[in-house]
């Protein structure tokens, strides 16, 4: 599984600590078609020129709330925080091929905060009745 914050997501969390400024009441998480099933954007990478997500068909973003964060456990060679699953709306058309999710810092356009790919580095061809279901997790190595 490939993941990143990208410098967009890097400067979002840096403008929070170690500056004190405003932290985002909730996150976003949207679903991602771009890049593939085992790689991510680069670092520069941006929610623009980046991010494209399933169009149509009853996609929208799912609003992550930040009280639903779990306890940082470790994982690996760092640390690991995971958020409840959440299901995202049934496609009343196909999305195409879901590769992974992000992090986003509002419902529509923003910031991206963190991407991922799936665990089993596995696409999900989404078509006419599917849903998927996603639980948020960001990893930071030491």
């Amino acid at each position: 599984m490939a993941e990143i914050f990208p410098d967009e997501g890097l400067d979002a969390m840096l403008g929070i600590f170690p500056k004190n400024g405003g932290n985002y009441a909730n996150l976003w998480c949207g679903l991602f078609t771009s890049q593939t099933a085992s790689a991510v954007m680069g670092r520069t990478g941006t929610m623009a020129a980046c991010i494209v997500e399933p169009a149509g068909g009853s996609y929208a973003r799912m609003v992550v709330a930040a009280s639903n964060w779990g306890t940082p456990s470790t994982s690996g060679n760092g640390r690991k925080v995971t958020n409840a699953q959440i299901t995202f709306p049934t496609a009343t058309a196909a999305w195409s091929t879901v590769n992974g999710f992000f992090m986003g810092s509002a419902s529509t356009a923003g910031v991206v905060i963190y991407q991922a790919n799936f665990d089993d580095n596995t696409g999900n061809a989404i078509g006419i009745g599917d849903s998927q279901k996603v639980t948020p997790s960001l990893q930071m190595d030491g």
